[in-house]
């Protein structure tokens, strides 16, 4: 029996290679690194597993002699004093009753399991152990029960550890520790045998057990380092691939005006990725692929990964009956029947489309054949809007994308209606001045033959500015509507504490009105108007001082639509906003309904109502009697102009008879009269579309908010991977205003995975509020959130939600079946269905419902129990057996006999738990506890160490007793 002292410097290393040496930490901290030793030499990089302090102790590996051999090295990292423990004092220590030595055991078995945490592992159920063998069937797995260490043997049979089939052990491979996150699985029937920690006291068991344990996991380690290396090389080479693709999708750009065909998606694309980019092109969006942390297996469209990378929004269409021969939109994803392969059909007219295969490259027309080889179900991308618009112009362009030709067709029509009308005035004064009176009836027919064609082809040009009006309206409402939708989805959970749903709903509206005003009258207004103006110059022809009259009334009018337009602006910016605000309440208290009847509070609640409409209807009346001046003023000035036009006219006419002049004769002033009432039209229409483009102001500012918010996501956010369930809080604080106190201060948590974790506190101390934190609801004000090592802050926090089972104390259900409730939109299948249900201790009820698991449930879950409810959400939040759960107050509506069945189910599941819990009889199992009082954590640790100490839990206890 030996022991001696070793000091080593900060930065000096040992390796950790003689198995009869055992290490024991007096003081300092040690880094444990896996390295490449041959011949005691080290080779390559390190790579660190873990870190040990003062009274862990540091077990050896055995080296393989004569090879390179992956060893652990330990590497002081400031000055440490090591206990040498050879292996006749290392068994005396494990045999006497100092207890340092199995603990240190423990921790480093600890350490290893986290060394060893496998991101592929299925999520396993841990076993009650309340026997000495258990009997595992084929592809069934065991794994220790939270904080306990069980050292297994296997008596017959074979089993893998961590399932890999690389670990295997046998009979002939003697007892190995286990503790979560490790687990077995059986190959074939096998027999284990299961010792408690505390019985195993010899060393040679110890370090022959551990031995196995270092050797499977320096492996594992290296398999790792070996898969990231492969990955970065894959990485480079996808990015020079990325690259070129990139320059070539750019020179098949610059020659796609001259080759339309141009621009096809490239070789080394997988198809479906091809045919999205395809379509994607088609319509100006950003193709990317799915992130490495969705769970293609779990889509039902593994599009929807594809379209959420690329941050856009999809939507499922059916393809009907000749669908080919009308506008059915630019782009379309769709699948071949037979072979279920995704294709691009794209647009080449608005009557013809053109099916791109990306396997094969080829383009083929599409009629009743082909397109008899495609799926009916089909889908279509809309593009997205930019992250933030702060210009109206920015949202009219957004909208009008894509409708070049749809607005030159406008622009080109409206200038042959406008010349067109120019020639019917001078047509009708030749038909005044000289076919009448000559007689000349071959003139008055072809007069009358041309202004018959002339009105022919201005109703054919004005229908066909019509359909494109209405072309030009309709796509751009959709794209804006879906798109703006899409960014409302994507806002930060703050932005929405601002608005009631009412407000929002009518603030969204507005782009509609935007877009109809802009697309829609303003638009033929506007041009109509414009050209209409080009007979000013014909008023001059005609007679110049006739003329100055037209444009000095025409001005006149001009000026008092724009000021009546601004007094109006001023009178409905308020009302927007008071509509908004009475929807918003009138929502609010229809939902609130059975609330109001139980507080009697329906007088007070019409009296709130009634409050605001009356304030509604007086600024309606006083923008209604601005309305009505302006109506009547339009209505009476035609009548004016045309008299105070014939006045003028008659005093030109006598003066030139009294001079014996010429002057205006009857068929000019006809032919000025005429193309007066064109002009005095468009100048009307050019006020009008003023009036209409003006009371875009109003509405901008409704939706300036919505579209100026930056989205929760950005796109520099990385993807955080497959989360393990690792979680650490850091010196967090938080308050929801600048100028309000601290919610939360100075929180510092740290969750290895697989831990439960506990949250318990009075109301208001901030419990849930760290929740929101901890799902990216709120940003904090300082310190950070680290999911597997990541800052938070830095992660797309979607796809952070989405690895994470939550039940949170807001949690509603949908209408729909049980099923339904529980895929929520994914592919699940019903055995896994079953199982959610069997954990959330909901199966047997759900079974002696007549329709079992297609039950129908009401919107809220209103034909359900509240205890049914929660448990049927909890078994939402299980089914996908995610690596991290969130409940808050998860189980307060069950009684204490289904909690206690619920929280047993949850307590054999390997993840990473943090319950908020006022029922502290739920948190009996957690690994540890921490306690909140105003913001601050005033007290942790397990259950039975805090019920011994005086405090707040203590506290707590007493009053549940």
């Amino acid at each position: 029996m030996r022991e001696e002292i070793l000091n080593i410097k900060n930065n000096e290393s040992i390796l950790l290679n003689h198995p009869e040496t055992i290490w024991s930490i007096q003081s300092g901290s040690i880094a444990v690194f896996a390295v490449e030793v041959n011949d005691r030499k080290v080779l390559g990089n390190r790579r660190c597993l873990f870190t040990c302090h003062s009274q862990d102790i540091l077990l050896p590996t055995k080296p393989s002699l004569g090879q390179t051999d992956t060893q652990m090295l330990a590497l002081a990292l400031d000055n440490v004093e090591l206990l040498k423990i050879d292996r006749e004092c290392f068994e005396q220590l494990i045999l006497s009753t100092e207890a340092t030595v199995k603990k240190g055991i423990v921790n480093w078995l600890d350490k290893l399991a986290t060394a060893s945490a496998d991101e592929t592992a299925p999520i396993v159920q841990t076993q009650t152990i309340n026997r000495e063998q258990i009997i595992l069937s084929n592809e069934q797995t065991f794994q220790p029960p939270a904080n306990q260490v069980i050292w297994v043997k296997v008596d017959s049979g074979y089993a893998r550890w961590l399932g890999r089939e690389e670990f295997t052990l046998t009979s002939l491979t003697g007892a190995i520790p286990l503790t979560t996150p490790m687990w077995l699985s059986a190959d074939g029937d096998t027999v284990l045998s299961l010792l408690a920690n505390s019985t195993v006291d010899r060393a040679d068991t110890i370090l022959t057990g551990f031995n196995w344990l270092h050797k499977q996991i320096l492996y594992l380690n290296k398999s790792k380092l070996d898969r990231e290396y492969t990955r970065e090389i894959g990485n480079i080479k996808s990015k020079q691939e990325l690259d070129f693709q990139v320059t070539n999708t750019a020179l098949q750009q610059l020659a796609s005006p001259l080759i339309p065909s141009a621009i096809e998606p490239a070789r080394n694309e997988a198809p479906l990725l091809a045919a999205a980019g395809a379509v994607g092109r088609a319509l100006g969006i950003d193709i990317k692929p799915p992130p490495k942390s969705e769970d293609l297996s779990r889509l039902k469209e593994p599009l929807e990964a594809i379209a959420r990378a690329s941050r856009i929004p999809m939507r499922q269409v059916t393809l009907l009956d000749r669908w080919w021969q009308q506008d059915s939109g630019r782009a379309i994803m769709a699948y071949t029947r037979m072979s279920h392969r995704p294709v691009a059909l794209l647009q080449v007219t608005p009557t013809s489309y053109e099916l791109l295969d990306p396997a094969t490259r080829n383009r083929t027309h599409i009629d009743a054949k082909v397109a008899a080889t495609l799926e009916p179900i089909a889908y279509i991308f809309y593009r997205s809007l930019p992250e933030q618009i702060e210009k109206k112009i920015e949202l009219i362009r957004f909208s009008l994308f894509g409708l070049r030709k749809e607005l030159l067709a406008i622009l080109i029509t409206g200038v042959g209606v406008s010349l067109l009308g120019m020639i019917t005035p001078y047509a009708t004064g030749i038909l005044i001045d000289n076919a009448i009176p000559d007689r000349d009836r071959g003139l008055l027919v072809q007069i009358g033959l041309g202004l018959l064609l002339i009105a022919l082809f201005t109703a054919l040009l004005s229908l066909a500015q019509k359909f494109a009006l209405l072309r030009v309206e309709t796509t751009a409402d959709i794209s804006a509507q879906a798109a703006l939708w899409d960014k409302l989805l994507k806002l930060p959970v703050s932005f929405f504490r601002q608005y009631n749903a009412g407000d929002l709903k009518s603030r969204v509206s507005s782009v509609k009105q935007i877009n109809r005003i802009v697309t829609g009258i303003t638009t033929s207004r506007l041009l109509g108007g414009s050209f209409a103006l080009l007979n000013l110059g014909l008023l001059c022809y005609y007679s110049l001082p006739l003329a100055l009259v037209a444009f000095v009334i025409v001005l006149i009018t001009t000026i008092f639509t724009v000021v009546s337009n601004k007094i109006l602006i001023r009178k409905i910016q308020p009302l927007l906003e008071i509509r908004g605000n009475i929807f918003g309440q009138t929502v609010n208290l229809i939902n609130g309904v059975g609330k109001l009847k139980v507080a009697g509070a329906q007088k007070r609640a019409f009296a709130a109502w009634s409050k605001n409409y009356t304030e509604q209807t007086k600024l309606e009346l006083s923008t209604q009697s601005v309305e009505d001046l302006v109506a009547l003023v339009n209505t009476i000035l035609p009548t004016i102009t045309t008299g105070i036009l014939f006045a003028v006219a008659i005093t030109s006419i006598d003066r030139g008879q009294d001079a014996g002049q010429a002057g205006l004769t009857l068929g000019t002033f006809v032919a000025f009269n005429a193309a007066f009432n064109n002009f005095v039209s468009g100048a009307t229409n050019v006020s009008l579309a003023i009036t209409d483009v003006s009371r875009i102001i109003p509405l901008w500012k409704r939706t300036k908010p919505i579209l100026e918010t930056l989205p929760e996501v950005k796109p520099n956010k990385k993807d955080p991977g497959r989360l393990i369930g690792s979680i650490k809080i850091e010196h967090l604080s938080f308050r929801y205003e600048q100028d309000k106190p601290l919610i939360l201060e100075n929180i510092s948590i740290k969750i290895k995975p697989g831990k439960f974790i506990a949250l318990v506190g009075c109301s208001g101390s901030g419990k849930s509020t760290l929740l929101r934190l901890l799902l990216g609801f709120e940003t904090p004000d300082t310190g950070s959130i680290y999911y597997d090592g990541q800052d938070l802050a830095s992660l797309n926090v979607t796809a952070v939600r989405r690895q994470m089972g939550i039940v949170l104390q807001s949690g509603k259900i949908t209408s729909g079946s049980i099923l339904e409730n529980l895929a929520n939109g994914a592919r699940t299948t019903t055995d896994e269905a079953w199982s959610a249900l069997s954990l959330a201790g909901f199966e047997r009820e759900v079974r002696e419902m007549p329709m079992g698991i297609n039950t129908v449930i009401s919107e809220g879950g209103g034909n359900l129990s509240g205890g049914q409810r929660q448990r049927l959400l909890i078994a939402k939040a299980l089914i996908f057996r995610p690596r991290i759960l969130l409940f808050d107050e998860a189980t307060s509506a069950l009684d204490n006999k289904t909690q206690a069945i619920v929280s047993n189910n949850l307590n054999k599941l390997n993840v990473t738990r943090i319950v908020i819990a006022h029922r502290l009889s739920t948190i009996r199992h957690a690994d540890r506890i921490y306690v909140l009082e105003s913001g601050k954590v005033v007290q942790q640790g397990s259950f039975t160490e805090l019920t011994k100490q005086e405090g707040l839990f203590a506290m707590l206890m007493k009053r549940q007793i």
